[in-house]
Protein backbone atom coordinates (compact mmCIF):
# COMPACT_ATOMS: atom_id res chain seq x y z
CA UNK A 1 0.00 0.00 0.00
CA UNK A 2 1.16 3.52 -0.52
CA UNK A 3 1.29 6.11 2.21
CA UNK A 4 -1.56 7.82 0.25
CA UNK A 5 -3.49 4.94 0.22
CA UNK A 6 -3.61 4.66 4.08
CA UNK A 7 -4.04 8.02 4.06
CA UNK A 8 -7.26 7.61 1.98
CA UNK A 9 -8.38 4.72 4.44
CA UNK A 10 -8.09 6.49 7.53
CA UNK A 11 -9.92 9.34 6.76
CA UNK A 12 -12.62 7.42 5.51
CA UNK A 13 -12.23 5.79 8.71
CA UNK A 14 -12.61 9.27 10.54
CA UNK A 15 -15.32 10.48 8.65
CA UNK A 16 -17.33 7.58 9.25
CA UNK A 17 -16.52 7.44 12.94
CA UNK A 18 -17.66 11.33 13.13
CA UNK A 19 -20.70 10.49 11.59
CA UNK A 20 -21.52 8.09 14.09
CA UNK A 21 -20.62 10.10 16.52
CA UNK A 22 -23.14 12.67 15.60
CA UNK A 23 -25.36 10.29 15.75
CA UNK A 24 -24.98 8.62 19.14
CA UNK A 25 -25.18 12.30 20.22
CA UNK A 26 -28.30 13.29 18.11
CA UNK A 27 -30.01 9.99 19.64
CA UNK A 28 -28.62 11.29 23.15
CA UNK A 29 -30.15 14.15 22.57
CA UNK A 30 -33.97 13.21 21.54
CA UNK A 31 -33.94 10.89 25.07
CA UNK A 32 -32.76 13.55 26.71
CA UNK A 33 -35.47 16.22 25.70
CA UNK A 34 -38.44 13.44 25.86
CA UNK A 35 -36.94 12.93 29.35
CA UNK A 36 -37.22 17.12 30.16
CA UNK A 37 -39.95 17.65 28.77
CA UNK A 38 -38.60 20.25 26.08
CA UNK A 39 -35.77 21.26 23.18
CA UNK A 40 -32.47 21.69 25.10
CA UNK A 41 -30.53 24.60 23.79
CA UNK A 42 -27.15 23.60 22.53
CA UNK A 43 -25.46 25.84 25.09
CA UNK A 44 -27.83 23.51 27.94
CA UNK A 45 -27.33 20.40 25.92
CA UNK A 46 -23.21 20.78 25.61
CA UNK A 47 -23.34 21.56 29.42
CA UNK A 48 -25.44 18.51 30.21
CA UNK A 49 -23.31 16.46 28.02
CA UNK A 50 -19.81 17.40 29.79
CA UNK A 51 -21.13 17.49 33.32
CA UNK A 52 -23.32 15.42 33.87
CA UNK A 53 -22.69 11.65 35.18
CA UNK A 54 -24.53 9.79 33.16
CA UNK A 55 -22.59 10.69 29.91
CA UNK A 56 -19.06 10.13 31.47
CA UNK A 57 -18.69 7.16 29.16
CA UNK A 58 -18.88 9.34 26.11
CA UNK A 59 -15.53 10.79 27.13
CA UNK A 60 -13.78 7.35 25.95
CA UNK A 61 -15.09 8.02 22.26
CA UNK A 62 -14.45 12.14 22.18
CA UNK A 63 -10.68 10.60 23.32
CA UNK A 64 -10.05 8.33 20.53
CA UNK A 65 -11.74 10.51 18.07
CA UNK A 66 -9.02 12.92 19.05
CA UNK A 67 -6.32 10.73 18.47
CA UNK A 68 -7.72 9.67 15.18
CA UNK A 69 -7.71 13.35 13.90
CA UNK A 70 -3.59 13.68 14.98
CA UNK A 71 -3.18 10.16 13.54
CA UNK A 72 -5.00 11.46 10.18
CA UNK A 73 -3.09 14.77 10.75
CA UNK A 74 0.46 13.33 10.30
CA UNK A 75 2.61 13.69 7.37
CA UNK A 76 2.94 9.43 6.80
CA UNK A 77 0.62 7.38 7.89
CA UNK A 78 2.19 3.70 7.99
CA UNK A 79 0.45 0.81 8.64
CA UNK A 80 1.04 0.13 12.18
CA UNK A 81 -0.96 3.58 12.63
CA UNK A 82 -3.74 1.84 10.63
CA UNK A 83 -3.84 -1.27 12.71
CA UNK A 84 -3.95 0.59 15.78
CA UNK A 85 -6.33 3.05 14.50
CA UNK A 86 -8.26 -0.13 13.12
CA UNK A 87 -7.44 -1.92 16.84
CA UNK A 88 -8.21 0.77 19.34
CA UNK A 89 -11.95 1.21 17.30
CA UNK A 90 -12.81 -2.65 17.31
CA UNK A 91 -12.06 -2.26 20.81
CA UNK A 92 -14.05 0.18 21.51
CA UNK A 93 -17.04 -0.16 19.22
CA UNK A 94 -17.28 -3.56 18.34
CA UNK A 95 -16.59 -5.77 21.04
CA UNK A 96 -18.77 -8.65 21.19
CA UNK A 97 -18.93 -9.72 24.86
CA UNK A 98 -18.13 -6.02 26.39
CA UNK A 99 -18.40 -5.43 30.40
CA UNK A 100 -21.32 -4.54 32.04
CA UNK A 101 -20.28 -0.95 32.76
CA UNK A 102 -17.90 0.13 29.45
CA UNK A 103 -18.14 2.05 26.81
CA UNK A 104 -18.83 -1.03 24.49
CA UNK A 105 -21.83 -2.03 26.46
CA UNK A 106 -23.33 1.28 27.32
CA UNK A 107 -23.10 2.16 23.45
CA UNK A 108 -24.33 -1.38 22.56
CA UNK A 109 -27.25 -0.64 24.65
CA UNK A 110 -27.85 2.82 22.54
CA UNK A 111 -28.15 0.60 19.77
CA UNK A 112 -30.54 -1.68 20.14
CA UNK A 113 -32.82 1.18 21.66
CA UNK A 114 -32.40 2.93 18.38
CA UNK A 115 -32.21 1.29 15.44
CA UNK A 116 -30.88 4.94 13.36
CA UNK A 117 -27.60 4.44 14.81
CA UNK A 118 -27.05 0.78 12.81
CA UNK A 119 -26.32 2.48 9.68
CA UNK A 120 -23.56 4.46 11.00
CA UNK A 121 -22.69 1.44 12.77
CA UNK A 122 -22.34 -0.76 9.65
CA UNK A 123 -20.78 2.16 7.64
CA UNK A 124 -17.82 2.40 10.39
CA UNK A 125 -17.60 -1.68 10.04
CA UNK A 126 -17.34 -1.46 6.78
CA UNK A 127 -14.72 1.04 6.17
CA UNK A 128 -12.71 -0.47 9.39
CA UNK A 129 -12.12 -3.53 6.82
CA UNK A 130 -9.93 -1.02 4.58
CA UNK A 131 -7.56 -0.57 7.45
CA UNK A 132 -4.43 -3.09 8.07
CA UNK A 133 -5.75 -6.01 10.81
CA UNK A 134 -2.84 -7.29 13.52
CA UNK A 135 -2.72 -9.44 16.18
CA UNK A 136 -0.56 -7.48 18.38
CA UNK A 137 -2.05 -7.01 21.97
CA UNK A 138 -4.29 -4.53 22.39
CA UNK A 139 -1.78 -3.26 25.03
CA UNK A 140 0.37 -2.79 22.35
CA UNK A 141 -1.84 -0.81 20.23
CA UNK A 142 -3.02 0.96 23.41
CA UNK A 143 0.44 2.27 23.90
CA UNK A 144 1.12 2.83 20.22
CA UNK A 145 -1.90 5.46 19.69
CA UNK A 146 -0.53 7.30 22.80
CA UNK A 147 2.89 8.19 20.28
CA UNK A 148 0.71 9.65 18.11
CA UNK A 149 0.83 12.83 19.90
CA UNK A 150 4.34 13.17 20.11
CA UNK A 151 4.62 12.68 16.43
CA UNK A 152 2.36 14.86 15.62
CA UNK A 153 4.16 17.54 18.25
CA UNK A 154 7.65 16.78 16.32
CA UNK A 155 6.49 17.15 12.85
CA UNK A 156 4.85 20.65 14.06
CA UNK A 157 7.66 22.01 15.65
CA UNK A 158 9.92 20.93 12.59
CA UNK A 159 7.41 22.91 10.33
CA UNK A 160 7.79 25.68 12.76
CA UNK A 161 11.54 25.54 12.15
Amino acid sequence: MTKSNHHSQAMQVRQALWALQKEVLDSLKVQFDREVGYSAAPNEWFNVLMTAERYKWLRELTALMADIDIMTELEAISEEHGETARAEIERLLFDENPPADSFAKLYRNLMMANTDLLPFHAQLKSTLQHLPKTEKSKEHHHAKRKTWHEEHRTQARKKRN
